[in-house]
């Protein structure tokens, strides 16, 4: 049984908060439903968001190296940006059970191949 219950995804959009682009859902959650309603939400880095559960949200991760990630997160009207968290980091907050209401596995995103970035070139 999952921690928070399925919520309908009402509409989806692209917000220039970020660069490049994130992609986010409207979603509408069922807020009688337990822990949806006014409750602390734990994210990375210690940050911490008491509230329901967002209405407007979007996440991007990108492992960088083998326990380095940058998560991108829009959650409402607040844009988040970490450049490096590790997986325990990630998989310590709320982001698991709420992604997973949404259909997504964390895990599996923690899992993907790096991506390697090119070096700039030194001019000498």
């Amino acid at each position: 049984m999952r921690e928070i219950p399925d919520p309908e995804v009402v509409g989806c959009f692209f917000t220039d908060a970020f660069d490049p682009p994130l992609s986010g859902m409207e979603i509408a959650w069922d807020f009688e439903a337990p822990l949806l309603g006014d409750r602390v939400w734990h994210l990375p880095g210690g940050v911490r968001l008491q509230g329901p559960a967002p209405s407007r949200f979007g996440i991007t991760v990108v492992r960088n190296g083998d326990d380095a990630y940058q998560l991108r997160m829009l959650w409402n009207g607040l844009c988040l940006s970490w450049e490096r968290l590790t997986r325990v980091q990630i998989m310590a907050s709320s982001l698991a059970p709420l992604l997973g209401a949404l259909g997504t596995d964390l895990w599996r995103l923690l899992m993907q191949p790096v991506v390697s970035v090119p070096t700039p070139a030194l001019v000498a």
